[in-house]
């Protein structure tokens, strides 16, 4: 059992908390960057699409129509938005391409949903504190954030322990699992671990965190009062500053994988800047030396083009 921790400094855990979630924004933030100004994708030409108006529900385009560049498109942002609640909700993807995950995968993104939904509460808390406002027991204690704590680790780590169970026991996940699907799954588990210790010992009710994160607000950190508390702030704040760097920023990455290249249906018309894009693109060099594109470093994408009688 970990017990009280009188000798840590919690100024220390105020720093190290600070910087965990600077670095895990500033991660976030390159990483966005970097898929934003990517170069242009070539079309998937996957159907369907969900923005197209009264043809997505059996993967039409807008192609159909004849003389279709004459008329205007019609866009559906309604049908985006529900084929992405979809997603999020039901984790639709995994339950059609990988069942056996589905649940699992089901009970460990729900749990995360919580975990994060507490954190807003929490965070909310800690600026309220900043306007006078000390009497919230909806963002600041209470029964309320302690049922939100218990859901969220309950099926997090029920997620969590059921796919790592799966992607080792079963020869097909193991053998296409990364190091980094268990790195993740390792690191949050001992996340929530710590969090069930404080949970169960100092802090069912998350006034301990509370207060931390107002102390961290205010530049006023209070003492460290439970070793449970510090191994979750550490371990915390090493799962904020890995998450960047994994792929478990699908939670944003999805918008410029899905938006910008699969449903992406732009047409290359005049005046569109596409034909631009695409130009500047063509004057890359090229150095595959395979045999149908025999590129040697000095001629660019345009020549392979040229050679190849495609233009």
């Amino acid at each position: 059992m970990v017990g009280p921790a009188p000798g840590v400094d919690m100024s220390i855990l105020a720093l190290w908390t600070a910087v965990a979630v600077v670095g895990f924004l500033v991660g976030c933030l390159v990483k966005a960057i970097r898929y934003a100004t990517m170069p242009i994708h070539l079309r998937w030409e996957l159907y369907p699409v969900a923005h197209e108006k009264g043809r997505a529900r059996y993967g039409g385009s807008y192609f159909e129509e004849l003389d279709w560049w004459t008329k205007p498109r019609e866009v559906s942002h309604l049908g985006e938005v529900k084929v992405i609640a979809e997603e999020v909700l039901t984790l639709k993807a995994v339950r059609e391409n990988n069942p056996t995950l589905w649940v699992p995968s089901l009970l460990f993104h729900y749990g995360l949903y919580a975990l994060f939904a507490l954190g807003a509460a929490l965070v909310a808390g800690a600026f309220s504190h900043l306007l006078g406002l000390h009497s919230l027991p909806i963002v600041h204690g209470g029964r309320a954030l302690a049922a939100l704590g218990g859901v969220g680790l309950t099926l997090g780590t029920a997620g969590a322990v059921l796919l790592l169970l799966r992607r080792s026991l079963d020869p097909r996940l193991r053998r296409s699992s990364t190091p980094a699907d268990f790195v993740h799954l390792v690191l949050l588990l001992a996340v929530f671990l710590a969090s069930w210790g404080a949970w169960f010992t100092v802090d069912r009710g998350y006034t301990v965190a509370g207060d931390f994160l107002a102390g961290l607000v205010t530049l006023a950190p209070n003492p460290a009062q439970n070793g449970w508390v510090v191994a979750e702030l550490v371990l915390l704040g090493l799962f904020l500053l890995y998450l960047p760097w994994s792929h478990m920023t699908h939670m944003f990455t999805k918008y410029f994988t899905w938006h910008s290249v699969r449903w992406e249906d732009t047409p290359n018309l005049a005046g569109s800047g596409i034909d631009a894009r695409v130009a500047k693109l063509l004057m890359l060099p090229v150095s595959w030396s395979a045999p149908h594109i025999r590129g040697d470093g000095r001629k660019n994408w345009g020549d392979v083009v040229s050679e190849k009688g495609e233009v």
